[in-house]
């Protein structure tokens, strides 16, 4: 379907429209009364969008699959998403204003891109497809989302438009693209070849989302293909993910961060090409000291992390750090080396996420929505495994291979989801309170910053394999910046039990 001439503009008019409405409020632009349906309904999804299409571009919104607009004849997608500062972030960001305040800025959630298509045929070719008809450009709107509260659609009406960005992916970007969309439609391709009776067919088809989403780069399925309570199936969705639409605006609003990112020599365009180099890695130099890979990979500086460093270096580049790669970053590869002893015993717990608890307070947020469930389904760890032989000499331990592992859906619907709900009714029943440490003789404990030892009675460790612990630099009055229900405590953390990182890395095998 060919774009009307009300949706047809150029660079220069789109530039004059978007730097009218930058600053402003969503209900500022809001000419054509899109907060007036929140008198009706509080829960409308998708309403920031709407203001952008019909108050600010002046299109009525539709859900055809095409475009949205053109731009100098240019088909493009018009998306528009919230971005906000981190709460963990919130120090750094005290007095600042203006870039100054934005570089800290990130993104609240995934951007989604069109419906997967089913019937009446399985688009077979990436380039024709709807879905990269309709990512090939795109032009994003980002409205600040200030609040660590859900805040109803009336709310949205006080978020400011802040900036916005034309974005073309790159060849490698493409790539990974391509290579998640093939998989989707391979997996598709082969259910309606094998089940041609519709009936059977949906059958194989629920939880199919599930079973893509650990070899998935770029792009997540959302919702779930499962059956709804009307006896009709409820149909995916291709989002960007979380993890890369953050990677999209922390270099759009840090400049300097794409300019100084770090990249892989050779990058790889699916999970495939990954575990391929890794395998080839481990080939290389699996049984090598410390000592001796330090010697091989031309390292000359000694530091606690001597492993870490190693793994940099044998995928060829140079940082601090082994998240600090974009290619692991924007895929949702969190990247951990682990030391084991000969028996494969003692893994410490695994720091992972701060906790918004923006959600916790919510009592008709759903865990599928939640960001917590996001994170899990979004992120797989990268594991280089090292061996411990004399926990005296550092030098002596030896580069053994390396394993890769997302969380399945059995620990994301039963560890994760209990960790959620359990925690949640805590907050929701007022049950929520602070356990105080105590001595042999009954004295409440003190740490060296002259504070009473204690947390909140959130899911700990000896119950849970995940659980929250708080964190901060120094424990102290002070340092307790988190306010639930109104008790103070430090900011608090996901965290994963060690015992459960042991117990399935003895379950895969190697790359």
């Amino acid at each position: 379907m060919a774009v009307t001439d009300d949706r047809k503009f150029t660079k220069a008019q789109i530039y004059d429209i978007l730097e009218n409405a930058k600053g402003k409020t969503l209900g500022e632009v809001d000419k054509s009364r899109q907060f007036d349906r929140t008198k009706e309904s509080e829960k409308i999804t998708g309403i920031a969008g709407d203001v952008i299409e019909q108050s600010v571009f002046g299109y009525e919104r539709d859900s055809d699959q095409e475009c949205d607009i053109e731009i100098d004849g240019v088909l493009t997608e018009l998306k528009t998403t919230g971005v906000r500062i981190p709460k963990g972030d919130l120090k750094s960001v005290k007095g600042k204003t203006g870039d100054a305040y934005n570089v800290h800025l990130a993104a609240k959630e995934g951007i989604s891109i069109t419906g997967v298509t089913f019937e009446p045929t399985i688009q077979t070719d990436f380039n024709t497809s709807h879905f990269w008809e309709k990512s090939e450009h795109l032009l994003i709107v980002f409205y600040e989302y200030k609040s660590y509260e859900v805040v109803p659609a009336s709310g949205y009406s006080k978020f400011p438009i802040v900036d916005y960005c034309y974005i073309s992916f790159s060849d490698e970007e493409k790539a990974k693209l391509q290579n998640d969309w093939e998989l989707v439609r391979d997996h598709l391709q082969k259910v309606y070849e094998e089940y041609p009776d519709t009936a059977l067919r949906n059958e194989q088809l629920v939880g199919f989302t599930h079973v893509l989403r650990p070899n998935l780069l770029l792009i997540e399925l959302v919702p779930g293909f499962k059956r709804k309570a009307t006896g009709s199936y409820q149909k995916p969705r291709y989002r960007l993910k979380k993890t890369f639409v953050d990677y999209i605006v922390r270099g759009h609003f840090d400049k300097s961060r794409t300019q100084n990112e770090i990249v892989l020599k050779d990058s790889f365009s699916s999970f495939a090409q990954l575990d391929a180099r890794c395998h080839a890695l481990s080939l290389q130099y699996k049984g090598k000291t410390i000592a001796e890979l330090k010697e091989m990979l031309g390292i000359t500086t000694s530091t606690k992390d001597m492993a870490a460093i190693c793994v940099i270096r044998m995928f060829g580049t140079d940082c601090k750090k082994l998240n600090q790669i974009s290619d692991f970053a924007k895929v949702g590869i969190i990247a951990k080396t682990i030391t084991i002893t000969p028996q494969g015993g003692r893994t410490e717990d695994m720091k992972l996420k701060h906790i918004d608890f923006e959600e916790w307070a919510d009592r008709e947020a759903d865990f599928e929505d939640s960001d917590v469930y996001d994170y899990f389904c979004e992120h797989s760890f990268l594991c280089p495994i090292f061996c411990e032989h004399d926990s005296n000499d550092q030098s002596k331990t030896t580069f053994e291979g390396f394993k890769r592992f997302a969380f399945d859906d059995d620990f994301i619907e039963n560890e994760v989801r209990r960790t959620w709900e359990d925690s949640r009714k805590l907050i929701h029943t007022n049950k929520l309170e602070w356990e105080y440490l105590y001595d042999k003789q009954g004295n409440k404990r003190i740490n060296n910053s002259g504070a009473c030892m204690g947390a909140p009675n959130f899911p700990k460790s000896s119950d849970y394999k995940v659980f929250f612990r708080g964190g901060a630099d120094v424990s102290t009055d002070k340092s307790r910046t988190e306010c639930v229900n109104g008790i103070r405590m430090l900011p608090q953390f996901f965290w994963l039990k060690g015992s459960y990182i042991a117990d399935k890395l003895q379950e895969i095998p190697y790359i």
